[in-house]
């Protein structure tokens, strides 16, 4: 019963990963990180087939049985390292290193001795052997790839954590954030299965992880602005429509329109890099400002965003753009900029039965007001 359980989650995320290489291999945006994805996709998926397999034949009498055997568990056991040296290389990629062939050989080596030592092991028994009852047995040098597999795993690892100490702004915090969080899952299923031959574990775990991480991808490319991490234009009409079906005498809706004054200013004279950080404070202060409401920031264009947000009426609607215009001042002063981060602010409340479009229009004139008015 443990058996087919183990086969049928094995099968059941191979399938879910052909569906997510197919995905990615028609998507026309083949860059090289999406590449060593799909290929740390495809060493997962070999892993999971190759596992199921030693399952169906370990410990069977056939023809060709030790044979067979001792085939898949040197492919299996390398595809550890295997793996775990192409998602170094995406993490490497990912964090905007330059990948030459010369870095891509010396982080795959690993993986090719390792290989090497277990295609030597169906004859020498180093790293595991198999019985003349075709029965699987760790080898006297098991212990030293698993240290070597872990190794690569963790000098990964250290280089996302050195990134996210260190603050460079070159990658968003919260892609840095997911592939640490990719770890997670597989290290503790290896961790699991070490005492226990054949315990389902590290490939099923890996595989939970590489499609969480998929599809947290696609959201962020679908609804998410890249550089801010906040809902992109795609989100509003679903949100415009949500929120105006719970308005009420206590709870009106409002669309607060933003806008960075002297924004090509900072892009102008400090740089993009500058003008990108600048959209990411406003960003987190946006966010933070609509904390325990209910509401949805977007960014819409290059610095303009849109706050939708319930509030009992016009008083807080005004002490809301305040307050948002406040916290700006805030983060001037606590904060050594060689500019000064500040917003335009344009608000209006919901009319009953208006388009999302037209609730755009209004709100947009009373910004384009306020920045006539500050110039």
């Amino acid at each position: 019963m443990g058996n087919a359980i183990h086969i049928e989650l094995n099968m059941l995320f191979f399938v879910i990963l052909v569906r997510i290489v197919y995905q990615s291999a028609k998507n026309e945006n083949q860059q090289m990180s999406r590449v060593l994805f799909r290929y740390t996709a495809y060493g997962i998926m070999s892993s999971l087939f190759m596992d199921a397999l030693w399952i169906l034949i370990d410990g069977r009498q056939f023809p060709g049985a030790v044979a067979l055997n001792q085939l898949v568990n040197a492919l299996f056991l390398a595809s550890g390292i295997v793996i775990g040296c192409l998602w170094y290389l995406y993490v490497l990629e990912t964090l905007g290193y330059r990948i030459t062939w010369k870095m891509g050989l010396l982080v795959m080596t690993p993986g090719i001795v390792f290989t090497l030592l277990n295609l030597l092991s169906i004859k020498t028994g180093w790293i595991f052997y198999v019985t003349e009852e075709n029965v699987y047995v760790r080898g006297p040098l098991f212990g030293l790839q698993t240290v070597a597999a872990l190794a690569v795993l963790f000098s990964s690892l250290i280089h996302c954590l050195i990134r996210l100490i260190n603050g460079r702004k070159t990658v968003p915090r919260r892609v840095v954030w997911e592939m640490v969080g990719f770890y997670v899952i597989p290290v503790v299923g290896t961790l699991v299965s070490m005492p226990i031959t054949g315990m389902p574990g590290t490939w099923t775990c890996a595989a939970v992880s590489i499609i969480l991480m998929y599809i947290e991808s696609q959201d962020r490319e679908i609804v998410r602005d890249t550089l801010t991490g906040l809902n992109n234009r795609k989100m509003l009409p679903a949100a415009f429509e949500d929120y105006a079906r719970q308005t009420g005498p206590d709870s009106v809706l409002y669309l607060f329109m933003i806008d960075l004054d002297d924004f090509k200013a900072i892009n102008d004279t400090y740089g993009h890099l500058a003008g990108d950080e600048a959209l990411q404070a406003a960003a987190r202060l946006f966010a933070k400002s609509v904390d325990g409401k209910r509401a949805m920031v977007a960014r819409v264009g290059g610095d303009e965003f849109v706050i939708l947000v319930l509030l009992p009426g016009e008083k807080e609607a005004m002490e809301f753009k305040r307050a948002l215009q406040e916290s700006m001042e805030r983060y001037n002063a606590e904060h050594t900029l060689p500019y000064r981060l500040c917003v335009s602010v344009g608000y209006r409340s919901y009319a009953r039965g208006e388009t999302l479009d037209n609730f755009l229009n209004r709100a947009d004139e009373m910004l384009y007001e306020e920045k006539r008015r500050k110039k």
